[in-house]
């Protein structure tokens, strides 16, 4: 199981349809269970948010925190730091000195547009490949024949 800690607004800003978003809280949260942005819904998933609580938010079923009147960063290396199993971590952010705190601490971390990207890849292929048709045997053979007659003129 993977835990991600996710920078909510670096991903926020980065995400046009949330950009002008009137409820980016809940709107982030949703994008990234349509998007299956963190894979296994086994994957533990922490949301860290600047600023005062939102009542909104609360009972997602990803972990979600708010600063208050500190920042994300320092709830995020105060998660990270408490995290026994920190090689299965990964801190989603843009923040220069939060990817250097958690490669210190024994964590990874990843760019935001690198998270979408990889992860929409991944989804892409998933369908690409749902959408390939299954033909049973009776069906493969009745094509080998017909094909036998057309090239082979049998």
């Amino acid at each position: 199981m993977l835990v991600y800690i996710i920078d909510a607004f670096n991903l926020v800003h980065k995400v046009p349809e949330l950009k002008n978003s009137q409820s980016p809280h809940i709107d982030l949260i949703r994008y990234i269970k349509k998007n299956k942005l963190t894979g296994s819904i086994n994957n533990k998933v922490i949301v860290v948010f600047d600023g005062q609580s939102r009542p909104e938010v609360i009972g997602s079923e990803f972990e979600v925190f708010f600063s208050g009147y500190g920042t994300a960063d320092d709830i995020i290396k105060k998660i990270v730091s408490n995290l026994k199993n920190k090689s299965e971590t990964v801190v989603v952010s843009d923040d220069r000195e939060i990817r250097d705190f958690v490669k210190i601490a024994g964590a990874k971390s990843c760019r935001i547009d690198n998270f979408i990207r990889l992860r929409i890849k991944v989804i892409n292929k998933e369908k690409n490949e749902g959408n390939k048709k299954e033909i049973d045997s009776l069906l493969q053979r009745e094509i080998t024949e017909e094909m036998r007659k057309i090239w082979l003129k049998e």
